[in-house]
């Protein structure tokens, strides 16, 4: 049981490149449905990712990439942002992809500087 002064647990939604779709619930199927997405611990979306990563080939996107729920960012969600949640979370997924890119060419570029 989480202590009061504990902070809350983050979970993570794993987006797919591949697939252009969320990762469904407990690791089956695709769905394009923010919500009906699986939620997962950071340590499990990581080794999703970094799995899938082995097949990443030079140019392409990174094939999964973790993407943090929306529910860790606020408790209640009004109208307009249920209405405008697949928008944004798209946008984090295309951030977050971006990020991965980048930091894949910055571990590449030090190993050629070595």
């Amino acid at each position: 049981m989480r202590g009061i002064n504990e902070p809350p647990v983050k979970v993570w939604l794993v987006w797919s490149n591949e697939h252009d779709a969320w990762w469904g619930p407990a690791r089956r199927g695709y769905t394009h449905d923010v919500w009906a997405a699986g939620r997962y611990a950071e340590t499990d979306a990581a080794v999703i990712c970094r799995r899938a990563a082995y097949g990443w080939r030079e140019g392409a996107l990174p094939p999964e990439v973790m993407v943090s729920a929306p529910e860790n960012d606020q408790d209640k969600f009004s109208v307009d942002d249920l209405r405008h949640m697949p928008e944004r979370m798209a946008a984090r997924a295309e951030e977050v992809t971006r990020e991965a890119i980048a930091k894949r060419r910055a571990e590449q570029d030090s190993e050629v500087s070595r």
